[in-house]
């Protein structure tokens, strides 16, 4: 047993190995603790808090006044060990979103550590800079443990990206996007039991953004960079700004862009992310406007079907309608997805001069992803059936695999992603994230009118690891997958609907 072993609850090994040696190690703690929220009684929350033992100090930073865990601030070829410390009263574990690690490493759900237990990660950061993040990924409860504040952001840089000098320091916001909802004592307010909450995915009333309710940032007239992560359990965003200026997209879920994109509105599924610059060198000091989530019907992303149901408690955590399901008018939550929202606002502060220039190339892909023989197709679909969302025609299983979902590493396939209507026209937008490598979008086909109301909002150009399937549509994604071998996760990141066990193991071999 090598000297930084830990054993987990089952007397499974870390793998922490004494041969390692770290550029950066690392002390991540998830715990309950309070945070200001609300005017009033201070929110119980369960936080991710951090200490750097080797390495920059500027590898955790911490976000102002937020229950948001620290955001880890990486750089390609570094290795990392970070000490996994469980002080809450269940099971819990991390999942590094977006990266490309061994897949002991990957944060699976059968790694899920006992209260008062550690696990030690030890992975070289392999990854192209860009916005990633890390959360919770204990089988049903990733839902819960995310919701009540367990999440942070992941930032990596490169030298390709260094180059670009993009701005930084006071001109770089980070942006976590989260709805919650609370009640009269300024208590977070979960799940209520009801059925509908698992098959539609909770969503709350009211947004926060780092944890603050519709803060206000402060920015001089020079080039900004926004980070922007959909944290939210369920909610889809139409992201738009109030004076009509358009988006500027240059990352998404795996980093830069070939170009930048101008675009009139972004739609962020959970689990996505983008990189915006906002030009403010012309802006007059004292202007304000708004981010906002833009109208769009609801059905756009969530068709639950004519007749409608009403799913009463007794559903256990997913696993099966329960006893209390009955017909009826379906209940609706108090602010649906597609409801107009104002999210946070820009206030140019004070006058400084910029020379910045944003580059017409961000970045140059390797192109053997696009090239090469035909990749072999897998067919997988999105379904609903009694009472259950399923991933082609099957449910979570821990340890197993099937034929299918079984590749070799290094190697390379196209997923077509199938969005079927389910029982009693249960049909729903679905972001599907795979763990342990980016993939790029080979095309989409047959959306319902309704899904274009957000459609024009996605940006398939780059490297994601997550991608959102819209309702009747079938999406062709081309993965070269990772050279790490074991076993990976691929799921809906409505947290909900991976509780409910939307969620499937595939192994490389």
């Amino acid at each position: 047993m090598g000297a930084g072993t830990l054993l987990g609850a089952t007397g499974r090994l870390s793998f922490a190995q004494s041969s390692f040696v770290p550029d950066v190690d690392l002390v991540l703690r998830a715990g309950a603790g309070e945070a200001r929220i609300l005017p009033g009684a201070a929110t119980r929350v369960w936080r991710f808090t951090g200490e750097v033992l080797k390495g920059s100090p500027q590898s955790l930073q911490v976000i102002p006044d937020s229950y948001l865990g620290p955001v880890l601030r990486l750089r390609k070829g570094q290795k990392v060990r970070v000490r996994l410390s469980n002080a809450l009263a269940e099971p819990t574990i991390v999942h590094w979103h977006g990266l490309d690690m061994p897949s002991a490493m990957d944060g699976h759900p059968h790694s899920a550590i006992e209260p008062r237990r550690e696990f030690v990660y030890e992975f070289e950061v392999t990854n192209r800079a860009g916005t990633y993040w890390y959360h919770p990924h204990p089988h049903n409860r990733t839902g819960p443990q995310v919701y009540h504040g367990l999440a942070g952001l992941m930032l990596i840089t490169d030298d390709e990206e260094s180059a670009l000098s993009l701005p930084a320091g006071a001109e770089e916001v980070v942006c976590v996007l989260q709805d919650r909802q609370f009640d009269e004592r300024n208590q977070l307010v979960y799940s209520s039991g009801d059925m509908m909450d698992q098959a539609q995915g909770f969503l709350g009333d009211r947004v926060l953004v780092n944890g603050k309710v519709h803060p206000t940032f402060e920015l001089a007239t020079r080039a900004c960079r926004l980070r922007l992560l959909n944290g939210s359990n369920a909610r889809i965003y139409k992201l738009a700004w109030s004076d009509g200026t358009p988006l500027t997209v240059i990352g998404t879920d795996g980093g830069l862009l070939e170009h930048p994109i101008q675009q009139a509105y972004l739609t962020l599924a959970p689990g996505q992310r983008a990189d915006v610059i906002l030009d403010l060198t012309r802006r007059a000091v004292g202007t304000t406007f708004e981010l906002r989530s833009e109208p769009y019907p609801s059905d756009a992303v969530d068709a639950m079907g004519m007749m409608g149901m009403r799913m009463g408690r007794g559903m256990g955590r997913g696993m099966g309608m329960g006893r209390g399901m009955g017909m009826g008018p379906m209940s609706q939550p108090a602010v649906p997805n597609g409801a107009s929202l104002s999210l946070l606002t820009i206030r140019v502060g004070r006058r400084e001069a910029s020379d910045f220039h944003l580059p017409a190339r961000l970045s140059t892909f390797d192109g053997s992803w696009a090239g090469g023989p035909t990749a072999p197709m897998r067919r997988v679909t999105l379904g609903f059936q009694h009472g259950q969302w399923l991933l082609d025609g099957r449910t979570f299983d821990m340890l197993n695999t099937t034929s299918e979902e079984t590749v070799a590493a290094g190697s390379t396939q196209i997923w077509e992603l199938v969005n079927e209507a389910g029982m009693m026209g249960m049909h729903m937008a679905h972001p599907i994230h795979l763990h342990g490598r980016q993939f790029r979008v080979v095309s989409r086909q047959g959306n319902a009118a309704a899904g274009l109301a957000v459609r024009e909002g996605l940006i398939d150009s780059g490297w994601l690891d997550t991608v959102l399937v819209m309702p009747g549509e079938t999406v062709r994604i081309k993965i070269p997958f990772s050279r790490h071998p074991g076993r990976y996760l691929y799921h809906c990141h409505i947290l909900e609907h991976e509780d409910m066990g939307m969620m499937r193991n595939f192994r490389v071999v």
